[in-house]
């Protein structure tokens, strides 16, 4: 572009954004930080998200994580922090003994403070994960979900001005063979077993009793049915299609009970794994997507993934992105696209660059710890206090989560309000308007 066709455009720019100044200021206060009510309530509609009263929404957000990090066992796998974690405190505890324990690391881990820093942060989505065997008092899903700490989150979410999405990040059977799930090597979810059988009726029983306890909240932005399906599968391609049909069979019995959230498919990797769009379309479903985003090449195949299959009416979001080098441009990209995204994740033990707060704390030795002991190790120090802040990850979180808006600042000494209107990542126009 030539000196005078940026000059040229960015007076279009003003111009048009002066022609709208009413509906700005309107607009304005229609995005101020307030509590979530019925009225922003989200359904998945015409490739984006609208809330009831037909505002369109971008969901930019933060993944709160859960992973037991701080614990030490000689005979316990490193990278099998959920199942094994939970499998070791109830050999020693018992299920009850260890599910408080387990509660005693939640409630310090992400606090109300930790929400409302990150609402002023800019974002106004958190994913929640959701483990069955932290959820329920029995295997297999059988008893009734405690739901005492997810409706203290959503409740303090909804004041913070904060939508909630659900992931299922470890269900019963285990979707992948990663550490995010649970156990490093079984996974028997999509077999045709006894086994796979009752892990997928234990998933349905799950999403149900969930679906039916927040039917009503509008702070619910969605239920992401399975977090990275397959991943780690030596023969993913050909569970595929089984994941398709578990997928339509959640959401139907979902819809059963709650008729008002969106419902989220993640793919496998590549957004051409997804189920086809025309399946979907009209169904209050979104598609999910999961990257790191190594290089510039991964965020552009994605974007150009994303714009191929967006004709069919879905909307998209990225479920978690982390990007150790390449976050600005990444974030960049997607807001370009206007695919919403959730930064991963908020707190965490080791490189810094993968959390945005991290800390290495003394570790609960599950095999000698007492009670008393491991509980204390898992309380206070585990507050986002003890941990550091990266900076640099914050300041472009910050920056991204504005990207687009349009913002107001009032200077009472002159009682004029300036607008400043974002086109891309640049302001293109400066205005005043007396009050």
């Amino acid at each position: 572009m030539t000196d005078s066709e940026k000059i040229m455009a960015a007076g279009c720019a003003a111009g048009a954004a002066a022609a709208v100044l009413p509906a700005a200021y309107g607009f304005i206060k229609a995005r101020a930080k307030k509590p979530i009510c019925d009225a922003d309530l989200l359904r998945a509609e015409n490739g984006g998200f609208i809330s009831a009263c037909g505002e369109s929404v971008e969901l930019r957000g933060i993944n709160l994580n859960d992973d037991l990090f701080f614990y030490q066992k000689e005979d316990l796998p490193v990278p099998s922090r959920g199942y094994d974690v939970f499998s070791a405190l109830e050999s020693r505890f018992g299920n009850y003994g260890a599910r408080e324990i387990i509660k005693k690391y939640e409630e310090n881990f992400i606090t109300p403070a930790d929400l409302k820093y990150i609402s002023k942060l800019g974002a106004n989505c958190v994913r929640i994960p959701l483990r069955y065997n932290y959820l329920f008092k029995e295997e297999n899903c059988k008893a009734d979900i405690d739901f005492d700490r997810l409706d203290l989150l959503v409740s303090k979410c909804r004041k913070a001005g904060l939508y909630v999405i659900f992931d299922l990040h470890s269900a019963p059977g285990f979707q992948n063979t990663s550490s995010s799930c649970g156990k490093d090597s079984e996974s028997v979810l999509f077999e045709s077993t006894k086994a796979g059988f009752e892990a997928r009726n234990a998933v349905i029983r799950l999403w149900t009793q969930v679906a039916a306890h927040f039917k009503d909240e509008p702070a619910v932005a969605a239920y992401d049915l399975l977090n990275r399906p397959l991943n780690r599968f030596a023969e993913w391609e050909s569970k595929l299609d089984a994941l398709h049909k578990f997928y339509q069979r959640i959401y139907k019995a979902i819809r059963t009970v709650d008729e008002n959230h969106i419902i989220i498919f993640e793919a496998v990797g590549a957004p051409e794994t997804l189920p086809a769009a025309e399946k979907c379309a009209g169904k209050n479903i979104a598609f999910g997507l999961y990257s790191h985003f190594h290089t510039t090449y991964e965020t552009n195949s994605l974007v150009r993934g994303v714009r191929e299959l967006r004709s069919g009416g879905i909307p998209f979001i990225v479920c978690k992105i982390r990007s150790e080098e390449n976050l600005d441009y990444s974030l960049t990209a997607l807001n370009d696209a206007g695919i919403s995204w959730l930064f991963g994740d908020f707190k965490g033990s080791g490189n810094l660059c993968d959390f945005l707060f991290s800390a290495n704390l003394p570790s609960a030795d599950l095999t000698y710890d007492s009670y008393e002991a491991i509980g204390e190790k898992w309380s206070k120090p585990l507050v986002t206090k003890n941990f550091s802040e990266n900076k640099d990850t914050a300041a472009l979180l910050r920056q991204a989560f504005r990207y687009g808006a349009v913002s107001a600042e009032i200077k009472p000494e002159k009682k004029k309000m300036k607008f400043k209107v974002k086109f891309g990542a640049n302001i293109v126009a400066g205005m005043n308007k007396t009050v």
